[in-house]
């Protein structure tokens, strides 16, 4: 099978098939040499793109990794330091993850994306991982273009130290959960400036979805207790997703997806707000209503403004207001 998902000469009676595609012919030519030992049909889970639906293809890949198994009692000790919200993730969810972390497969063999910073020398095979523009210059032998990007970076030459040869960056480029991971120290331009970092490291809280467990909470983890050997935040509040009426996730593919905008014009911001305040604990996932907001909307907002209009208008009738203002009101 070649990259593109097509049978190879390799296969002469499926050559040039896309492989989702011969099934059904796979199947009559095992029958027709006697080894088919049963055809039926069931039901099972199968990945797809979620962009246009296509069937995906998994390959057996080289890549470059991080020894993350190397640092599985650091990153279980640092996740001690942290608060969970709710708690039951700590070691839980997050918790079990890590116990059976796995080696971090971080390169991708994509164009766009961080460049994966290791060359390799043509001679000796000598690798070399450049940790900042400067060491990149001091070690090219041709120019440095100022866009580090993908192809200008790829012309970049360097000189191995131990043969003399020329050093060729690897085509690959970076993980971009690494990218995410790497924001605490990143956005500071961190190692090179380390005032802002030293201040504003580790992060007193931070909130995303419940799938950033694995996601954007573990990368954080992850980069921090290899570069650091400390949590790169103190608290996390993980939420629950907003589903649509039926408990599917919005998706603008599915075509569930609310307009935000008819809400504000048709209940408005604070009937929202109110909702998704009431509509139960912030882990759990949300059925997202707009019946639900009428509903907490006449409930609550509207005898709230009932009893506050009738508030600030008797005053007036029987004398007893003297302000100049409502906000004066006791």
């Amino acid at each position: 099978m070649n990259s593109a998902g097509h049978f190879t000469q390799e296969v002469p009676p499926l050559e040039g098939m896309f492989v989702k595609d011969a099934d059904r012919l796979i199947i009559e030519l095992m029958e027709q040499r006697g080894v088919l030992y049963k055809e039926t049909k069931y039901l099972h889970s199968y990945p797809f793109c979620w962009r246009c639906g296509s069937p995906l293809l998994y390959y057996a890949r080289e890549s470059w990794f991080i020894a993350m198994k190397s640092l599985r009692d650091n990153l279980l000790a640092n996740n001690e330091k942290i608060s969970w919200y709710p708690a039951h993730l700590k070691h839980g969810r997050f918790g079990n993850f890590l116990d059976g972390i796995e080696d971090w497969a971080l390169s991708r063999e994509r164009f766009w994306g961080t460049p994966l910073n290791i060359w390799l020398c043509t001679e000796c095979g000598k690798d070399f991982c450049v940790g900042s523009i400067e060491e990149l210059k001091a070690r090219a032998t041709n120019t440095v273009p100022n866009d580090l990007h993908r192809p200008y970076i790829d012309e970049v030459v360097l000189r191995c130290e131990d043969c003399g040869g020329d050093m060729r960056r690897v085509k690959d480029v970076i993980d971009c959960w690494y990218d995410s991971g790497s924001a605490p120290f990143a956005q500071w331009h961190y190692p090179f400036e380390t005032d802002k970092f030293q201040q504003n490291f580790p992060a007193d809280f931070i909130t995303e979805a419940i799938d950033q467990t694995r996601g954007w909470f573990y990368s954080l983890l992850a980069i921090s207790t290899a570069i650091f050997d400390e949590p790169p935040y103190l608290n996390v509040l993980s939420l629950g997703h907003i589903l649509d009426e039926k408990g599917v996730k919005m998706s603008k593919s599915k075509r569930n997806v609310v307009d935000i905008t008819a809400i504000f014009n048709n209940e408005g911001a604070d009937a929202l707000r109110w909702y998704f305040y009431t509509a139960g604990p912030l882990s759990d996932d949300i059925r997202f209503s707009e019946q639900g907001i009428l509903e907490k909307q006449k409930k609550f907002l509207n005898t709230f403004w009932n009893s506050y209009f009738f508030f600030v208008t008797y005053p007036w009738i029987d004398g007893s207001y003297r302000g100049g203002t409502h906000s004066r009101l006791k």
